[in-house]
């Protein structure tokens, strides 16, 4: 990931928010306010009715407001509303931004369990309503494995729910099994020990809150102070009373071990790591029980950005964009964020650069006429078959951002996979691009009004060429190993700025050729024509070479040589140099792409060569 990039995780629990972010290859712990998690839940601002987050909205639920939404995942996961996670996510970006100095550009979000693919979706959702990229979303149970040294295959992690899954490390940390520790003829742990509170018990997120906070305190302490809503009086637990709630439930630990074992098709021994997680008095106990199972010590885990912090190290590599080793596009998936103006921009510059030399050919034609009839015309056709190979390579612009970024949330966690992707964009950019070309080339004839086999021809011989290479790349690119797609991606981007100070160029020096627009402005026509020829000779060593010495040297060479020669029986050359060095930089991408999917063919060229 470039040291700019800013890659953040972020777990929403039900009641506490924590994070991290990693830049320039360092991980950070996200705090808010000196602390490190955040409350999570949201409430509607009163007279505004925008949400609050974070301590802002528990304070303003305090005050008295029934409208608090403690569990914002619980509500997107159960689809009753996305707008709370989404303020959460905004919150914790705006905030992790400000750290970094640099605006997100990669999301991991932690569930609690496995969501189904209508809840990823809202979440996706959620994400996209305030600007963040499509989230990776990762289990707490694949994090924390992530996240904790561990040996062998299989990970069992429990939590003080209490409940547990079996996880296969070698599998992507995919969840084999899950079981509930619960004892259905008893109340859960929270229900029992609010009933010893006061009788009736309280009810309400208040009261919730404090037992969850009371259970946190007895990790550490004997006894722990709660608060109780009027008529109460404030209450004391005690750890003593945290275990005999837990009890029943406990006690189904070797029963819940023996379900998931089952269900994962697995023995004891196969499970050689156990990681209990809760932060809070539960935990000794659990671990006791699963002990007693036969299963390994646990490892206990309680930092708090422990879970963020493994879910980063899962979705990292897909967030640094460097797919894991192993396999090919045609079955992996690069992670795709929203389409923005700036990938937009791309392909739009390319495009106003194909129509404006279009238009500027057909505008400035000396049609000669007999009478009323039009007997002939004059015009550069190299100019169409410059707007008609940039009418190909705004295609392909356009197609490098299909395996990356998608329009729509529909499309955000579809299963289709980059190879999938590649082929369907390269095919499209190669009839896409084919097809505007030969519409260029028709219309110039009737632009000018007068019918040219030749304006047709120039425009296809020059189209042919680069449509054909898109078409190439689309069979073969899904063949590229993984760990190879984003160089390859890189390299098969089309150097958009050379060719739209190609384009620029070609255009100043038919202007000044013309004495139209730009140039019939300026006091004198050759400084239009001057500038043009520069333009276009810098674009030409450009596109023409990688190597940034040589780009200097040739860009030097060029300019100054096509400011010397440019004249009005020279420009034609020119313009065709370029035309030659745009086919010229399709080949050769199209021979990286056979290279890269393709290791026989690197050997074949290093025989020949």
């Amino acid at each position: 990931m470039p040291a700019t990039d800013l890659h953040l995780a972020v777990e929403i629990a039900s009641w506490w928010t924590t994070a991290v972010y990693e830049q320039g290859g360092v991980t950070h712990p996200v705090y808010f306010a000196g602390q490190a998690r955040m409350p999570s839940g949201v409430i509607a601002e009163p007279g505004t009715g925008s949400l609050l987050t974070g301590t802002a909205a528990l304070a303003a639920a305090m005050a008295g407001t029934d409208e608090y939404r403690p569990d914002p995942m619980g509500l997107a996961h159960n689809g009753t509303d996305v707008t709370a996670v989404a303020a959460v996510l905004a919150h914790v970006a705006t905030h992790a931004s400000a750290l970094a100095g640099t605006p997100v550009t990669a999301l991991t979000v932690v569930t609690a369990t496995g969501w189904g693919h209508r809840a990823r979706q809202r979440l996706q959702q959620a994400a996209n309503q305030v600007g963040l990229p499509v989230p990776g979303i990762v289990t707490a149970a694949a994090a924390l494995s992530a996240g904790t040294a561990t040996t062998g295959r299989f990970v069992l992690v429990a939590t003080t729910a209490p409940d547990l899954a079996i996880l296969d490390l070698d599998d992507g940390y995919q969840q084999v099994a899950h079981t509930d520790i619960v004892d259905p003829d008893h109340p859960d742990i929270d229900t029992a020990l609010l009933a010893r509170l006061a009788d009736p018990p309280p009810t309400g997120w208040p009261v919730l809150r404090e037992v969850r906070q009371a259970r946190t305190v007895l990790a550490g302490q004997p006894r722990a102070s709660l608060l109780l809503p009027q008529p109460h009086p404030a209450a004391v637990l005690e750890r003593d009373d945290v275990s005999a709630a837990a009890a029943p439930h406990l006690a189904r630990v070797p029963e819940a071990v023996k379900q998931a074992l089952a269900d994962a098709d697995l023995d004891t021994a196969d499970v050689t790591t156990v990681i209990v997680t809760g932060g809070d008095a539960v935990v000794p106990e659990l671990g006791a029980a699963l002990t007693a199972a036969g299963l390994p010590a646990p490892v206990v885990v309680d930092e708090p950005h422990a879970v963020a912090r493994g879910a980063l190290r899962i979705t990292q590599p897909l967030a640094g964009a460097t797919p894991p080793a192993g396999g090919t596009v045609a079955t992996g998936r690069l992670p795709r964020t929203r389409i923005t103006l700036t990938n937009l921009a791309r392909v739009a510059v390319l495009a106003a650069a194909s129509v404006a030399v279009l238009l500027q050919t057909i505008t400035t034609a000396d049609v000669g006429k007999l009478g009323g009839d039009i007997i002939g015309v004059l015009l550069p056709v190299e100019n169409v078959g410059l707007a008609a190979a940039l009418a190909v390579l705004t295609a392909w612009t356009a197609a490098q951002l299909v395996p990356t970024t998608w329009l729509t949330a529909a499309h955000a966690d579809d299963d289709v996979t980059t190879g999938a992707l590649l082929r369907r964009g390269y095919l499209g950019a190669a009839a896409l691009g084919l097809a505007v070309a030969g519409l260029w080339g028709l219309g110039v004839g009737v632009g000018v009004g007068f019918d040219d086999p030749a304006y047709l021809k120039t425009a296809l011989t020059c189209a042919i060429p680069l449509a054909a290479c898109a078409a190439i790349i689309a069979l073969v690119a899904p063949r590229i190993p993984q760990d190879g797609i984003v160089a390859w991606l890189g390299r098969a981007n089309p150097p958009v700025t050379a060719i739209a100070l190609a384009a620029l160029g070609v255009y100043l020096q038919r202007a000044a050729f013309t004495n139209t627009f730009p140039a019939d402005l300026l006091p004198a026509h050759g400084l239009a024509q001057i500038v043009g020829a520069v333009l276009l000779g810098i674009a030409t060593a450009l596109t023409a070479t990688r190597q940034p010495l040589l780009r200097v040297i040739t860009a030097v060479i060029l300019g100054g040589g096509y400011a010397l020669v440019s004249s009005v029986t020279t420009i034609a050359y020119l313009t065709w140099a370029y035309i030659a060095v745009l086919l010229w930089w399709a080949a050769t991408t199209t021979l990286a792409t056979v290279t890269a999917a393709t290791p026989q063919a690197r050997t074949w060229l290093k025989r020949l060569t």
